[in-house]
């Protein structure tokens, strides 16, 4: 018995999953085994602005007014 590990991209995760499924060969078994991240969201999402300086919102001076005004063009 052989064993073979696949890293696929996401956007082709369910073509080659379909080709696999609809093999009918005997002494084939696919098992799927799904990777999670130890790290979570919150902290990737930490990483990725740590670096970054984000002026944008800078000038508000009343956030709550600005969301009103916001909502009020709508």
């Amino acid at each position: 018995m052989h064993t073979i590990k696949l890293k696929i991209e996401d956007r082709i995760y369910k073509d080659v999953m379909c080709m696999l499924s609809n093999l009918k060969v005997k002494g084939l078994e696919i098992e799927e085994i799904k990777e999670y991240s130890a790290i979570p969201a919150k902290s990737k999402i930490k990483a990725l602005f740590q670096n970054k300086e984000v002026e944008a919102f800078k000038s508000i001076s009343d956030p709550m007014q600005w969301q009103k005004q916001q909502r009020d063009e709508w």
